[in-house]
């Protein structure tokens, strides 16, 4: 039996012997392409090669990429663990060609590397073209189908025709695309499963994806041909491991038995690898969850709470849920089983290896952050399963989602999940509505008292000494006020207009600013006092919010200016966030960013 490691270094072996350069992988986590959360297929590292806008020192390429897909086009987040060879993270082995070879080549050496070095079953395998698509002006591809019947053994009748949903592959919304032949397996004892090929039936399985990469998807959706054509294909290590390792799933190959057995002693629990069974999905689910983490992690992913990382933090959040509820732990141990990982996969990716106690840390300290709240939010989401059945409803109700969302940090699709396992759906509807208002909500506090100056959006004079913050005191001359859509100039300024924006010439008032609050205080003329509730900025003026307390102002008039309130404690505070954030650092490195605060 070929072990994984084997596995992965015939397939670079053979490509290499036909002429290929051996490229290592890209960063799963993509720095230099906002189209892409996480890298998703092999193809990623040379988007610039087919787009005709870069280059490499050589024209054949082959790789095993470090690949995820929990977002976007491409996300099977909800099929890991449910099934045998659906993963977060897994390694595409791949060869390429840059405006060299094309479909003969690709189809002939697929095709011997399977049958000849690998030695699968001829009458096991299946293969796909792509059908055409009339909507899009795409004939079926003719040509590939010819090469499978005249350049291989294959069984003719194995050759199937396939929509453009199953063989016509895209990245993305946009960017490098076109027609695909793809390879499948028929795990059916009689080999029956020529109907169940592109069904989603476990029992015919594709193992390897050939794009012909021949057009661009614009911005506007519409495709245009490349500058060259180009050979992109995609085959899972994991699901190939399965195939010549003989074992019922991707689970049970190399890549994944040490980490499930090292689960298995870390909790008591017993694996016993049944799809039925509610803990070894369990143990799957972990599996796979803890692989994807310790790799984005080491690519310079952090958990957060927007983008990329909360995708990562959604991810560890339902790995952990998972042990909690079904393999009884009640102290986090996602986080040691970084180790076992880095020795899976650390021969081929080293810098794994390099970051397991970076890795383990941030795992670990995630893990005790949810594990705060998980207790109290299952609590919460098993009296709401009582409930729901007591009320014979097969709904739990979207203010229960909002509120482990809220409190309990609990993704939806988290809560969505649990209902399901308990035979239960989740009204969405109530959830999106209460997430609606939050968001509303929690718009309108940002903006705060500043929320009014909506109706002030106009040209407002330049404030100068804006700089003298130091002072409480200073003097400043009235050059008008911003009111419903207008900066008046003239006339008085008294109690009935209510709030304004008030601009002066020159002021001591802080205008809010890097998240430190603005100024209140007082302003005074000889014929009135003007109460100062907030202090913004907008443009090259700085506006007093406020309004006429007694009395009235008038243009011209010079004003004393009197800072009340907390100014002196908020500077304080304003400057501890930066020694704070100088001191984190200096610590922990220079990936820690801070990405907003309230000085108060």
């Amino acid at each position: 039996m070929m072990t994984s490691k084997e596995i992965r270094q015939a397939f670079i072996d053979f490509f290499v012997q036909h002429g290929h350069t051996y490229v290592p992988s890209s960063s799963s986590v993509p720095t230099d392409d906002p189209t892409l959360m996480f890298t998703n297929a092999g193809m990623n590292q040379f988007k610039d090669v087919f787009l005709g806008i870069g280059s490499r020192p050589y024209t054949r390429a082959v790789d095993t990429q470090k690949c995820i897909r929990v977002s976007g086009k491409h996300n099977d987040l909800e099929e890991v663990g449910r099934d045998g060879y659906h993963h977060t993270f897994f390694e595409m082995l791949g060869n390429w060609s840059f405006g060299d070879y094309f479909k003969k080549e690709a189809i002939v050496w697929a095709w011997d590397l399977f049958t000849k070095v690998y030695k699968i079953e001829k009458d096991r395998l299946h293969v796909t073209v792509f059908g055409g698509d009339a909507a899009e002006g795409l004939a079926p591809d003719e040509e590939a189908a010819e090469l499978w019947r005249s350049l291989t053994d294959i069984d003719p009748t194995h050759i199937h025709r396939c929509s453009k949903k199953d063989n016509f592959w895209e990245m993305g919304a946009t960017g490098p695309c076109g027609p695909c032949s793809e390879i499948h397996i028929d795990f059916t004892p009689d080999k029956s499963g020529a109907a169940l090929v592109n069904k989603g039936d476990a029992r015919v399985m594709e193992l390897w994806n050939l794009v012909f990469m021949q057009f661009n998807r614009g911005t506007d959706g519409k495709l245009s041909p490349l500058p060259a054509r180009h050979i992109d294909t995609g085959a899972g290590l994991e699901r190939i491991c399965r195939v010549l390792q003989g074992v019922q799933s991707n689970y049970d190959t190399d890549l994944f038995r040490p980490i499930i057995d090292q689960i298995a002693q870390l909790t008591g629990q017993k694996y016993t690898a049944a799809f039925e069974s509610i803990v070894d999905t369990a143990f799957r689910v972990i599996a796979d969850h803890v692989r994807m983490l310790t790799i984005s992690i080491t690519d310079g992913a952090r958990p957060s709470n927007d983008g990329r990382g909360y995708v990562l933090r959604r991810i560890l959040r339902r790995a952990a849920r998972f042990g909690r509820q079904y393999l009884h732990t009640t102290e986090p141990f996602i986080y040691k089983l970084v180790p076992t990982v880095a020795d899976v996969l650390g021969g081929a990716f080293p810098d794994v290896k390099q970051a397991v106690q970076r890795v383990s840390d941030i795992v670990r300290d995630e893990e005790t952050s949810f594990g705060r709240t998980l207790d109290r939010g299952m609590k919460l989401f098993f009296d709401a399963v009582g409930a729901t059945k007591a009320a014979h409803s097969r709904l739990i109700s979207g203010s229960v989602a909002f509120r482990l969302y809220d409190e309990a940090g609990f993704p939806v699709d988290l809560t969505r999940q649990m209902a399901e396992e308990n035979g239960l759906g989740l009204d969405e509807a109530e959830f999106d509505r209460l997430m609606q208002e939050k968001r509303q909500k929690d718009r309108a506090a940002t903006k705060g008292k500043t929320a009014g100056m909506q109706a002030f959006d106009v040209q407002l004079p330049a404030t100068r000494d804006r700089d003298k913050w130091s002072k409480m005191v200073s003097e400043g001359k009235v050059l008008g006020w911003a009111f419903e859509g207008k900066f008046i100039t003239q006339g008085k300024l008294d109690e009935t207009k209510g709030q304004v924006g008030l601009v002066l010439d020159r002021t001591c008032f802080y205008a809010e600013a890097g998240g430190q609050v603005g100024d209140i205080g007082t302003i005074t003329s000889s014929s009135g006092t003007f109460e100062v509730d907030d202090t913004v900025r907008m443009g090259d003026a700085v506006v007093h919010l406020g309004k006429v307390a007694d009395g009235y102002l008038e243009p011209g008039q010079v004003s004393q200016l009197q800072v009340g309130g907390i100014r002196q404690q908020t500077a304080r505070h304003h400057t501890t966030t930066h020694l704070l954030h100088w001191a984190l650092h200096k610590v922990l490195g220079e990936h820690v960013a801070q990405r907003g605060s309230l000085v108060d």
